[in-house]
């Protein structure tokens, strides 16, 4: 009976991902748990680091064949041709045994007890669980300079940041966070839909996973004492910023916010061309199609309602007493950049959405809106009112 499964993406991650697995197996064996309850699963991603100089080491996957870890098949190798961490993820839960998956960087180290406070966490919530996160170097952690959620920021783009804002001694529920490490029920995985299924480079799936969670009727939490050390490795490959757009306006897509999605295409119309933009929201349309029609069937909440429910204050109310959720929306300084670009200017203007998401910004989550060192209600006003004339 496997217990837990870890599934490790790894593109280029030799001699950081060695580490990793020891690290996973030491934790493991200090908290008393059988070794024979938990399986390791790394996804090869496109690897080519395996010319190395030192004889009897190599690269990413080619190091561990070599090991026993490998031969008693305490670890599988799944090599992935598609280069896309969440599309690993996906894969590599289909061959997961386990009754709970584990999704880590392979480039993060834990303290003992991480993986029990985690499937407490995960069995108690119900839900999707992330640990807490502090970076190599900064030993002891230490409140604030430890992660523990993201803070939604929407306007400009759709995404979350890292937050220190610690709120109690034990778990406690989080719009979202960043996915070096995170816990879930494989039955649940699998209900849910799991990870995007297009996937063009690293971002925009983190913050969707999390998104649909809650609006499947679900919830997202965090443990603080479940503890994980990031390398803060570099990605190991080249990144395109434009595929990371085509990734956000992909998920959002899905996800059914055409509203803040839009907003994305108009912020990037400032910088890319409008023909490339277009193909890219054509491209959403065939490539998520699927995806999209079994999420809309079974979410339970619209990501607005989640804007203006927000759940996750509302349960830390009743397990605590208190709630630290943190959101941030670029209105007022996103029309101050969008009156610089005629191009997304004119698409503001013949928007079916934009009037609407204004109107629903200002009247709803008034609170939240940037203002910036030198806002003006008066030119706000006058600005408005140039935009839409």
């Amino acid at each position: 009976m496997i217990l837990l499964s870890v599934i490790l993406p790894a593109r280029n991650e030799f001699p950081n991902i060695v580490h990793t697995i020891y690290s996973i197996l030491h934790a493991w064996e200090a908290e008393g748990h059988d070794p024979d309850t938990l399986e390791i699963i790394v996804v090869d991603n496109c690897s080519n680091d395996d010319i190395h100089p030192h004889r009897g080491t190599a690269g990413t996957t080619s190091y561990l064949e070599g090991r026993g870890i490998y031969y008693n098949a305490r670890m599988k190798i799944l090599r992935d041709p598609i280069a896309g961490n969440h599309s690993a993820r996906n894969k590599g839960a289909k061959l997961a045994r386990g009754k709970y998956l584990f999704f880590s960087d392979a480039h993060m180290a834990y303290r003992p007890g991480f993986f029990k406070e985690m499937m407490r966490t995960t069995y108690e919530s119900g839900g999707l669980v992330h640990g807490a996160i502090a970076w190599m170097g900064a030993y002891p952690p230490v409140v604030g300079g430890v992660g523990f959620s993201y803070t939604i920021k929407l306007g400009e783009e759709w995404k979350g940041t890292w937050a220190p804002y610690y709120l109690a001694d034990d778990w406690w529920y989080i719009p979202s966070q960043g996915h070096c490490s995170v816990m879930v029920d494989r039955e649940q995985f699998f209900k849910f839909g799991g990870y995007p299924k297009v996937h063009r480079t690293y971002g925009g799936g983190e913050f969707y996973i999390d998104m649909k969670w809650w609006m499947m009727g679900s919830t997202v939490a965090v443990n603080p004492k479940a503890i994980g050390y990031h390398l803060s490795s570099g990605r190991g490959y080249s990144y395109n910023h434009r595929d990371y757009i085509e990734n956000v306006l992909g998920v959002t897509h899905v996800l059914g916010c055409d509203d803040w999605r839009e907003r994305v295409y108009m912020n990037a119309l400032r910088k890319t061309r409008k023909e490339e933009l277009d193909e890219i929201m054509a491209r959403n349309e065939v490539e998520y199609k699927k995806e999209k029609e079994f999420v809309q069937k079974n979410i339970k909440k619209s990501f607005n309602d989640l804007l203006l429910e927000r759940p996750w204050d509302k349960k830390n109310m009743e397990r605590h007493g208190k709630a630290n959720g943190a959101m941030t929306i670029f209105h007022y300084t996103w029309l101050d950049l969008l009156a610089q670009s005629p191009i997304a200017l004119e698409a503001y203007r013949n928007s079916k959405y934009q009037k609407g998401l204004e109107e629903f910004i200002e009247n709803n989550l008034s609170e939240f809106i940037y203002l910036g060192k030198n806002f003006d209600a008066e030119r706000i006003k006058k600005l408005k009112e140039v935009i839409w004339s």
